[in-house]
């Protein structure tokens, strides 16, 4: 059980959620992920060690630049299981201050 809410607790950060967004393009380097997402290099380093121990990301060494990319598409559909779930919930609760 602790290994499975290692895999959970992995998805429980906005900038883990949005390595997995930028990276769904195909791999990028640290050097690319952190241009892109805007934070610092020790911070994209931080949760990218963190998104590989769960075994979301793997990794791949070019010379002095090391390139990241997701392990396998179940990824995505636990993000958009998520994602489902919320604009359902946004929905209702529209939906009920609406009638009351």
């Amino acid at each position: 059980m602790e290994k499975v809410a290692g895999i959970f607790s992995a998805f429980a950060d906005a900038t883990r959620l949005s390595i997995l967004q930028e990276l769904r393009g195909g791999r990028l380097s640290v050097g690319e992920l952190v241009a892109n997402l805007g934070t610092s290099q020790a911070n994209i380093s931080k949760h990218l060690k963190l998104l590989h121990q769960a075994g979301l990301l793997t990794r791949e060494r070019e010379g002095l630049q090391v390139f990241y990319k997701v392990s396998e598409d179940s990824v995505y559909e636990m993000c958009q299981f998520a994602c489902k779930r919320l604009n359902e919930n946004a929905q209702a609760s529209i939906t009920e201050d609406y009638f009351i």
